[in-house]
């Protein structure tokens, strides 16, 4: 009965052992899966705030001021209008 019980609790023990070299395994693994998914965050977060610079710098009235000189665009000093309605709104008939 003795040797039985050491042979069960042999057994035991090597279950164990076998199940915690798996799980050293598997938080090695996630580790590196965790630190691979840090640097691409970094990576996304370094994009993101180059592209809000260069989206804050397009939206921005100096450059649009230097686009139009640059198109050669000019300002007009008299608004055009237009002195007859029809031309503005043709309605359905």
């Amino acid at each position: 009965m003795k040797s039985f019980i050491k042979s069960v609790i042999g057994l035991v023990m090597l279950g164990l052992l076998i199940g915690n070299i798996f799980l050293f395994y598997s938080s090695i693994k996630l580790g590196t899966e965790i630190s691979s998914y840090e640097t691409k965050i970094d990576k996304i977060h370094h994009e993101n705030l180059n592209l809000e610079t260069e989206l804050s710098h397009l939206s921005s009235l100096q450059y649009a001021q230097k686009l139009a000189e640059r198109l050669d665009f000019t300002k007009k000093s008299q608004p055009s209008y237009l002195e007859k309605l029809i031309y503005a709104f043709v309605p359905n008939q």
